[in-house]
């Protein structure tokens, strides 16, 4: 079933309108015509529902009922050491898929990447748009501006998540599926998560320390040099499959 995205609430019984982009991808590109069903996500929600008007500036389709969640246990932010060229399109793509909540890219020491702007973020923010309808996910995740290490610092101790975990190449003793179990087995199953993977040149000792002091737990994927790239979505693999979503 086609999937598209809304960008205000959708209501069971209400008629939900497809941006122009939406209702030109339906009504040239796939050739949809009304009667047929949809899936509908508004961000929140994964909804059924039925196309009555189908051209190509906006489909209106009937909002019919809410489908099952498709989204997993805990909302995990992934806080991202900024890489070299589009590796972070690539991130983004396929943590939104792997079912990351948000993503955080942050300038820290060993960065060869230096700065965000607005365009890259849109850039991004559409990618993790495609790729949550592809994967057909409800949520679309919150794609930042790229933040300064101390930002992310900030805005770890104001809103601190249950469980924050640091894949920091100078751990070997703490596997990631270790402590996410510690953590279940005496807290229960974490609700918010926040997963810090540093740049090519990785974490530096000294950031290690800034996060140490707010209680992130310093894990290991393992005894293989991983990309940045990779990094991040082998930890959302791994956090999943300790969580039992996997």
């Amino acid at each position: 079933m086609h999937r598209f995205y809304v960008e205000h609430p959708a209501s069971a019984g209400k008629t939900a309108v497809l941006s122009p982009e939406e209702s030109a991808h339906a009504a040239r590109v796939l050739r949809l015509r009304p009667g047929e069903e949809i899936m509908l996500l508004d961000g929140q929600t994964l909804w059924s529902a039925k196309l009555e008007v189908v051209n190509d500036r906006a489909c209106e389709a009937r909002v019919l009922e809410t489908l099952p969640s498709p989204e997993p246990c805990a909302r995990v932010t992934l806080i991202q050491g900024l890489p070299k060229s589009d590796k972070l399109e690539w991130i983004a793509q396929k943590a939104t898929e792997l079912g990351a909540w948000a993503l955080w890219p942050v300038e820290m020491a060993r960065c060869v990447a230096r700065g965000g702007k607005d365009s890259r973020r849109e850039r991004l923010s559409r990618i993790a748009l495609e790729a949550a309808k592809q994967s057909g996910r409800a949520h679309v995740p919150q794609i930042e501006t790229a933040h300064s290490f101390r930002q992310a610092l900030e805005a770890l101790k104001n809103d601190p998540p249950d469980l924050l975990l640091t894949a920091w190449e100078e751990e070997h003793a703490m596997p990631m599926s270790r402590a996410v179990a510690g953590f279940v087995a005496e807290r229960g199953l974490p609700g918010r998560v926040a997963i810090v993977i540093g740049p090519e040149g990785g974490i530096a000792p000294e950031e290690w320390e800034a996060l140490r002091a707010l209680g992130a737990v310093s894990v290991t994927l393992g005894p293989r040099i991983l990309r940045t790239e990779t990094a991040g979505l082998c930890a959302l693999s791994v956090l999943w499959a300790a969580l039992g979503e996997m």
